[in-house]
């Protein structure tokens, strides 16, 4: 007799549905990796090391990550032996993408390449067939991690501990932020909002490519790949022979290598398109602007100077200017929204009364007649007894620790730029190349 699901009868095509319950999963799960779940119509394509792509010209070397909607992996150009970052889609993220519409516009846009080389580049475009459907690959010039990745390893090499995050110091924070709005000043001169400006998307350029070989990487399969297994023991052509664990080619043990530069278009906006509030941005919750919370406003190039100035406060103070909880499933987005705008009024200043008219839930937290916030978690309008420290305080405060290299002047810029940023006011804020034209961005970032 045969051992149970030892029978060679092919299993069933997986729905395109990813499974409800652990009693519906066709693998033992593997951790560190995708998951494994996603290998089904519609989902991702099944990679080994080896692996050629668009008529033999990409061969995949490793893998270098991979996020819910793609894998990426390090290929080797076989026409000009550089190695390039090959992104796979999955095929339900294929058909619609809008990351290749915003890449195709920046490159064939006549409008300005000036800071280009701030935002990331593709090299070329493709599809492939697999068991899975159609999948859009994107080959990318090879960049190294995003700026908080390798500030944890900075961190941990500078205090030997991987919780406690050191900030960089003020000249490399200011290099990173100069580049982003570089960054920024492109997209926008060639009308392309980014929409999910966020420190997972700076990717820090890196030095040793060109002593970097395939042959590096011969015989690492065992030390780097989890077999991928059935539960019922058949054999899945859906899936790949093992999951790859993600390895960076070149051992980082240096600050971000400049120029910085912007990836991850798939949340753009070409303002070309026709306007529209119906869109939602994926960026993360506490760097929306108001209009974005409320969706007040026609979607432009403002909201990412608002992300902009949150991230700015952030890598000089060393701390969130608005520390919102993450959006988890079954959450309830308008608790979420309130606390973000009530942040708002407590940190960066007063809501105007703009925003109050178009905020349905403003009365519950505020009086009409004074807009004074109260707390209406007790019974009657209490007022708020621990409010947190506003902006300016907390500037100071990094300011007087000294630990972070800002003096009481650049203490002063930074309020006043930043005021002008996080104008509550879409229309208001400064442009990208407004803000760069701050004495703040002279003198001690480093080159």
């Amino acid at each position: 007799m045969s051992a149970p699901g030892s029978n060679t009868s092919p299993p069933p095509t997986p729905p395109p549905e990813m499974p409800a319950s652990f009693a519906e999963w066709r693998f033992r799960p593997i951790s560190r990796a995708e998951c494994v779940e996603a290998y089904r119509p519609g989902g991702y394509h099944p990679v080994h090391f080896g692996d050629f792509f668009h008529n033999r010209r990409y061969k995949v070397i490793n893998k270098l990550g991979y996020g819910q909607y793609s894998t990426v992996w390090l290929a080797r150009d076989t026409r000009s032996s550089e190695f390039v970052a090959l992104k796979i889609k999955t095929a339900k993220d294929s058909m619609e993408d809008r990351e290749i519409a915003v890449l195709n516009h920046l490159n064939t846009s006549r409008v300005s390449k000036l800071d280009s080389e701030h935002v990331i580049c593709l090299k070329d475009s493709f599809y492939h067939q697999g068991p899975n459907g159609n999948h859009l690959c994107l080959v990318f010039e090879l960049l190294g991690d995003d700026i908080y990745s390798v500030l944890e390893d900075y961190s941990y090499e500078t205090t030997g501990s991987d919780s406690t995050l050191t900030k960089f110091p003020k000249p490399v924070a200011k290099r990173i932020l100069k580049d982003v709005l570089l960054g920024l000043n492109f997209l926008h001169q060639n009308g392309v909002v980014h929409g999910d400006l966020q420190p997972g998307n700076f990717l820090s350029s890196i030095k040793g490519l060109d002593d970097l070989r395939s042959e590096d990487f011969d015989g690492r399969i065992e030390e780097t790949t989890v077999e991928v297994k059935r539960l019922d023991g058949k054999l899945d052509k859906w899936a790949p022979k093992y999951l790859a664990m993600p390895q960076f080619p070149v051992q980082i043990d240096q600050w971000p290598v400049f120029p910085i530069k912007i990836s991850d278009l798939g949340g753009g906006i070409l303002l070309s398109e026709p306007l529209t509030t119906a869109k939602t941005p994926v960026m993360p919750i506490g760097l929306r602007s108001p209009e974005v919370i409320l969706n007040s406003h026609p979607l432009d190039t403002y909201i990412d100077i608002w992300s902009f100035g949150c991230l700015m406060f952030e890598m000089l103070v060393g701390k969130k200017l608005l520390n919102v909880m993450p959006l988890m499933s079954g959450s309830n987005i308008d608790n979420h929204n309130d606390d973000n705008l009530l942040q708002m009024h407590e940190i960066i200043g007063p809501l105007s009364e703009n925003i109050h008219a178009k905020w349905p839930r403003s009365g519950k937290y505020f009086r009409p007649d004074s807009r004074e916030h109260y707390n209406s978690m007790v019974e009657g309008p209490e007022g708020i007894l621990d409010p947190a420290p506003n902006m300016e305080s907390m500037i100071r405060g990094a300011v007087s620790e000294g630990g972070g290299g800002l003096s009481e002047e650049e203490g002063g810029v930074i309020i006043s730029l930043l005021r002008e940023i996080l104008n509550y006011d879409p229309l208001e804020r400064p442009s990208a190349l407004e803000i760069l034209k701050s004495s703040f961005w002279d003198g001690d970032a480093v080159a």
